[in-house]
C-alpha cells in the first residue's frame, strides 16, 4: 500500500513539475517570437510599448485600435489583413501586458495620454478612425469625448461589443461579479502553474495563422496578463459614463453572446445614442470574442472600420441580422429597468 501511495505521489509530482516546465516554456518561446515581431514604442520616461505599426505608402489614412481586458493586441490580426490598400493601423499592448513595460499608473488620463503620444508619433498626419473592442472600445470613446482635441482629425469612433461602464457597475457584488472575479484569479494560478497552455481560457478554437496562436497561447500563459485585467475590471467600475461624443459613431454588436441576449442588445444600444451620427450593426452569428477571432466576422467589421462614417444628421441607422433585429425589439427599455 505504502508503495503504492509513494508512485501515485511520484506520479502527480512528475505531472506539476512537466506542467510548470512546460508553461516556463512557453512565456520564454513566447516572449521571444514577440521580440522579433513586433516593435517597441520608447516613452517619455523610459518604459516601452509594444506596437504593431504598418503605414504603407499609399495611405490615406488609419485605425487606431484599443484591445479588451486581458487580450493581446495581435487578435486584431484578421481585421487588420481585411483593411483595404489605402488604410493603416497602429495597434498595441497597453502596459503591463505581453513586452510592454508595467507602470504604478491607472486610470483614464495615463490612457489618454499613451493614445494621444502614439497618435502624435506614428500617423500624426492621417486621419483616424479609432476603433477598440471590450474595455477597449470604452477608452477611445471617452478619449474622443474627453481629452482636449482628440477628436481632431478623428472620421469615426468604431465601438466593437464595448463595455458599458454603468451597467458593469450595478453588476458590482452579483453573481456575475463574483464569477468574473473568480475567474481572473484562477486564470492567474492556471498561467502560473502552465495549465493554461493546455486549456487556454480565449482562443480555444485556435482560429488564427499558427504564428499567431502560438504568440496567444504564450501571452496567456503570464500570470501577469491575468492580474493586469483583474486590476483593469475594478478600475473600469469607478469610470464615468459615457454621455456625448461629438463625432460618427459606429457601435458594433455580437449577436449571440453568453447570457440574456436581450440586455445585452440594449445595453449596446445605449451607446449608440451618445452621438447623433451613429449606427447600429450586429454581426450574426457572433459572440465577444468571436466577432474578431472568426475571420468572416472579422471581415465584416473592417468593413464597417473602413466604410464611409454615419452620415450628418442620420441620427441611429439601424444595421442588425435578422436574428438580432428579433433580439432588439424593446431591449433598450428592459436594460433600462434592469439597470
Amino acid at each position: 500500500m505504502a508503495s503504492l501511495e509513494r508512485h501515485f505521489a511520484v506520479g502527480i509530482a512528475g505531472l506539476a513539475g512537466a506542467s510548470l516546465l512546460t508553461g516556463a516554456v512557453t512565456r520564454f518561446t513566447g516572449k521571444r517570437e514577440r521580440a522579433r515581431r513586433y516593435l517597441m514604442h520608447e516613452r517619455p520616461d523610459g518604459s516601452l510599448v509594444e506596437i504593431a505599426v504598418h503605414i504603407p505608402p499609399q495611405a490615406k489614412r488609419a485605425v487606431l485600435f484599443d484591445n479588451g481586458m486581458g487580450a493581446p493586441q495581435e487578435y486584431w490580426d484578421w481585421v487588420c489583413n481585411a483593411l483595404p490598400a489605402d488604410m493603416g493601423y497602429v495597434r498595441f499592448n497597453r502596459p503591463g501586458l505581453g513586452l510592454s513595460t508595467s507602470n504604478t499608473q491607472y486610470g483614464l488620463e495615463p490612457h489618454f495620454e499613451l493614445l494621444q503620444e502614439l497618435r502624435d508619433t506614428y500617423i500624426a498626419d492621417l486621419p483616424v478612425v479609432l476603433a477598440g473592442h471590450s474595455l477597449g472600445g470604452y477608452f477611445l470613446a471617452a478619449y474622443a469625448a474627453q481629452h482636449p482635441d482628440a477628436a481632431k482629425g478623428v472620421t469615426q469612433v468604431v465601438m466593437i461589443d464595448a463595455t458599458e461602464v454603468v451597467s458593469l457597475r450595478h453588476s458590482r457584488r452579483t453573481e456575475v461579479d463574483r464569477w468574473s472575479h473568480q475567474r481572473m484569479l484562477m486564470e492567474q494560478v492556471f498561467a502560473a502553474t502552465g495549465l493554461s497552455v493546455f486549456r487556454p481560457a480565449m482562443n480555444t478554437n485556435q482560429q488564427y495563422r499558427p504564428d499567431i496562436n502560438r504568440s496567444y497561447r504564450a501571452f496567456l500563459a503570464n500570470p501577469r496578463t491575468w492580474a493586469k485585467a483583474y486590476r483593469e475590471y475594478r478600475d473600469a467600475m469607478t469610470y464615468p459614463e459615457l454621455t456625448s461624443l461629438d463625432c460618427p459613431l459606429t457601435v458594433i454588436t455580437a449577436e449571440n453572446n453568453i447570457g440574456d441576449n436581450t440586455l445585452h442588445a440594449g445595453i449596446q444600444a445605449r451607446l449608440a445614442v451618445i452621438s447623433d451620427r451613429a449606427r447600429h450593426h450586429f454581426v450574426d452569428g457572433a459572440d465577444h470574442e468571436s466577432i474578431l477571432a472568426v475571420q468572416p466576422h472579422a471581415e465584416e467589421v473592417a468593413e464597417l472600420i473602413a466604410g464611409e462614417p454615419p452620415s450628418e444628421g442620420l441620427g441611429q441607422s439601424w444595421q442588425p441580422s435578422t436574428t438580432g433585429r428579433r433580439t432588439t425589439e424593446g431591449a433598450v427599455e428592459r436594460a433600462e429597468e434592469l439597470a
